[in-house]
């Protein structure tokens, strides 16, 4: 069964809130244009942050927005929480040939818990808010 309900664990720089224009989180430094707001799973932040085999992109990820949740939104999935509208993208975490984990064929904790998403209605997030998938466009 797929979530409906995404609980906002943290958010980029350690903010309480945090304001989403179309081009994405208001004050980061968007690494693509494309992707404008990366979102990371709290099981997948934490597994980084204990890992002793340290991946090429644990220290160059952060996200903006970390979720509680069992599954990472899919693709194309609607989240909504007041204003803010996230839609998934197809875009998935890459991994790197210069990485340990992938020249050793070890599993990277990025892979299925990164997404990212564009905004396609702004608005602001805070801690422990919820972002519910929404069904209408």
């Amino acid at each position: 069964m797929t979530e409906t309900i995404f609980t906002v664990a943290a958010l980029h720089e350690h903010r309480d809130c945090a304001q989403f224009t179309t081009e994405g989180l208001a004050g980061a430094n968007r690494q693509t244009p494309d992707r404008p707001v990366s979102l990371m799973s709290l099981d997948a932040r934490r597994e980084v942050d204990q890992a002793v085999a340290r991946g090429l992109c644990y220290r160059r990820f952060k996200a903006d927005i970390t979720l509680v949740c069992d599954q990472m939104p899919p693709t194309d999935a609607r989240l909504k929480s007041g204003d803010l509208i996230l839609v998934i993208l197809q875009e998935r975490k890459k991994c790197w040939p210069e990485c340990e984990l992938w020249q050793d064929h070890r599993p990277c904790p990025l892979i299925e818990g990164v997404r990212y998403a564009r905004v396609e209605s702004p608005g602001s997030l805070c801690l422990n808010d919820h972002l519910e998938v929404s069904t209408t466009p």
